[in-house]
């Protein structure tokens, strides 16, 4: 589907040289000589770069057929990561360089906000929250109650993180 550049709106997902595209911000501009143009402020949806764009009055352009769904973490394996789509029961794979760090975070059976374009994901944004058990913890200084001392304490994910001394 195509749209003309007055019709799109900050939050539009287009599609420019085959890459689908965010709109983060359009701004009209007239100059005194010379035809009108739009300046638009995208960012690649693949790779995260920003750019700015002008764009003549009158052209178009795709817009780009890219999905936000929810969808369930199922495991990992290899460097690969596993989601299946809770209505659809679809499952899809994404490679963990696109989840990047957050993958530390993610456990069987989350469901995580997904975007597909093209039937394949392209970012995935791990839960906000997760409830994941402290394994082990240093033993705190005994009597040392009067400041807030922290402590290194191991999760059941191998992340290392620090806690209030009263976690066991």
């Amino acid at each position: 589907m195509s749209e003309t550049i007055s019709t799109l709106k900050n939050g539009n997902k287009v599609l420019i040289e085959k890459q689908p595209y965010l709109i983060l911000e359009t701004e009209f501009v007239n100059p005194g000589k010379g035809q009108a143009f739009t300046r638009i402020k995208i960012k690649n949806l693949i790779n995260n770069k920003i750019l700015e764009k002008t764009i003549k009055i009158g052209e178009s352009l795709n817009m780009a057929d890219v999905n936000n769904t929810n969808m369930q973490f199922l495991y990992a394996e290899n460097k690969k990561f596993f989601f299946m789509d809770s209505q659809t029961y679809e499952q899809l794979e994404v490679d963990g360089e696109i989840i990047g760090d957050g993958s530390i975070w993610l456990c069987e059976g989350d469901e995580c906000e997904v975007i597909t374009w093209d039937s394949k994901i392209i970012q995935v944004e791990p839960p906000k929250f997760v409830n994941i058990k402290v394994v082990s913890t240093e033993s705190a200084a005994k009597g040392d109650t009067v400041s807030a001392t922290l402590k290194d304490a191991t999760l059941e994910n191998g992340v290392v993180i620090k806690v209030p001394a009263f976690i066991k």
